[in-house]
């Protein structure tokens, strides 16, 4: 059986501003947006003297823009029990290899946004919670998880890209749920 879905319609657009657009297409933008506004907050907090209230303004209000960025996802794929096999997968594994795993054994052709939503986001946050604390035993930074994250192209909670600031949240999520 091929498991390839075919959605052309259907394809993940993000709102963006008052499109909506292939959510491929928005990523760059929201990347470059992502990076400038840290600059800026790196200009502000190294050099207060020379920022003004418009660069000190800009900050919150790019960062909340980025949070309201809203996804749409194609209907749910069908089939076997794929969403219990791949939330069962991802339990052990990075989710790229779940992907990999599904399309070796079924012939399932999905992306990393089509298996967030097979799985459901909790699953698949967990997951990710798992690999930072890794990272973190192995001296990767926060920063530095979010760029692999980013550059992996995994989707971020709430929008917009990973930063050293939702890294750091989801391991403190992932210790205060260890810890009761």
């Amino acid at each position: 059986m091929s498991g390839r879905i075919e959605n052309d319609e259907e394809e993940p657009t993000i709102r963006f501003g008052n499109e909506w657009i292939p959510a491929r297409d928005a990523w760059k933008k929201m990347e470059t947006a992502t990076v400038v506004v840290e600059a800026i907050e790196r200009f502000n907090d190294n050099f207060p003297h020379l920022s003004s209230p418009n660069t000190r303004d800009v900050v919150p209000l790019v960062r909340q823009r980025l949070k309201n960025i809203q996804l749409k996802i194609p209907s749910r794929v069908e089939g076997p029990d794929f969403p219990g096999e791949a939330a069962k997968l991802l339990e052990t594994l990075p989710p790229e290899d779940v992907i990999d795993a599904l399309a070796e054994k079924h012939g399932l052709e999905i992306d990393l946004m089509q298996l967030v939503q097979m799985v459901g986001e909790a699953a698949y946050m967990h997951a990710l919670a798992r690999e930072a604390v890794e990272f973190q035993l192995n001296l990767i930074s926060p920063d530095q998880t979010a760029q692999l994250w980013n550059d992996a192209r995994r989707p971020a909670p709430g929008g917009g890209l990973w930063t050293a600031q939702k890294v750091h949240a989801l391991l403190e999520k992932q210790a205060s749920a260890a810890t009761n």
